[in-house]
């Protein structure tokens, strides 16, 4: 990872001070420490393991506690190293925005955050850590302690999976995966498998009969729209008709962790729910979103797409 860009700013005076609070000394940002700032880290490690070592009554020979400073001080080196790698993803996220709300993010998170992120090697899961400190200054309570804890958890191969599977999910006020014609389905690259393993680690709610029920009074049709990403999927019931369509429904950790992903519609996928629904003679189109309102209220291209 590169160097740190320059700090400066409310959004980014509100990282720093998330981070400082964090790791309960202030924070000096990778670009603008020097060598003499690591040697005294260094130094200051060393003390600490000697200490530890006295506090503790133990008869260690010099050259022992030499080899136990050296490890000791290359683990907390790392540490650091780790720590940097996430706040860059998030400096670099967050000083996109202009401005963050003034309230604070808790205490025991933020400690709980970094206690986490010193230990993160992978380079893809730091950009996924980095992602979610961002997220937490933007909108304090984004992202629970469950969640955290999940993913901490969460090797890169489930953490792959995730990604994978996310790339069908829906949203219409929950946020689901259509769970339709399994043969479709699979050719598309989505596989029960998979689904079945997000389940177990606590990113899909278990279940395998869960339905979204729609249905139109007698005399007024009703238009459903359903977000995938930057399209929306419109379905059209008439009057007295109704559509039942089996999901598989997110969990809270799931949602959140979403958030972090870059998803790419697949029209195929869009087909696959429109050739579902047909079935039961009703319309559907699709086209792109041009807003979504705070109560969900989605704006869209015309005309539409017609399945």
């Amino acid at each position: 990872m590169g160097s740190l860009i320059k700090i400066e700013g409310k959004p980014l005076e509100k990282l720093i001070e998330v981070i400082s609070n964090g790791i309960g000394t202030l924070y000096r940002p990778r670009a603008i420490r020097n060598e003499a700032d690591a040697k005294a880290y260094e130094i200051k490690v060393l003390e600490k393991a000697k200490h530890e070592a006295i506090a503790e009554g133990k008869l260690i020979e010099a050259e022992n506690l030499d080899r136990i400073n050296e490890r000791l001080v290359a683990k907390e080196i790392k540490r650091q190293n780790n720590i940097d790698d996430v706040v860059e993803v998030a400096i670099n996220d967050i000083s996109q925005t202009e401005s963050v709300t003034e309230t604070p993010i808790d205490q025991d998170w933020s400690t709980r955050f970094f206690d986490i992120v010193q230990d993160i090697s992978d380079n893809e899961m730091k950009i996924l850590w980095g992602k979610i400190l961002a997220g937490e200054v933007k909108k304090p309570k984004s992202y629970s302690m469950r969640t955290l804890e999940l993913l901490r958890n969460l090797s890169k191969e489930e953490a792959d999976t995730f990604v994978k599977v996310a790339q069908y999910v829906l949203h219409q006020r929950d946020y689901f995966i259509f769970n339709g014609d399994d043969d479709k389905l699979s050719h598309l690259g989505l596989f029960y498998k998979d689904i079945a393993r997000l389940t177990e680690i606590g990113l899909i709610q278990a279940g395998t009969f869960v339905h979204k029920e729609y249905k139109a009074l007698l005399d007024k049709d009703l238009k459903i729209g359903i977000e995938y990403k930057d399209l929306v999927i419109i379905i059209t019931l008439q009057g007295g008709r109704s559509i039942s369509l089996p999901i598989y429904c997110l969990t809270t950790a799931g949602q959140e962790l979403y958030q972090l992903i870059d998803i790419s519609p697949k029209i195929e996928y869009v087909n696959a729910i429109g050739e579902y629904v047909k079935k039961n003679n009703v319309l559907i189109e699709y086209s792109k979103i041009i807003s979504v309102n705070d109560n969900g209220e989605i704006s869209y291209q015309t005309p539409t797409i017609k399945i």
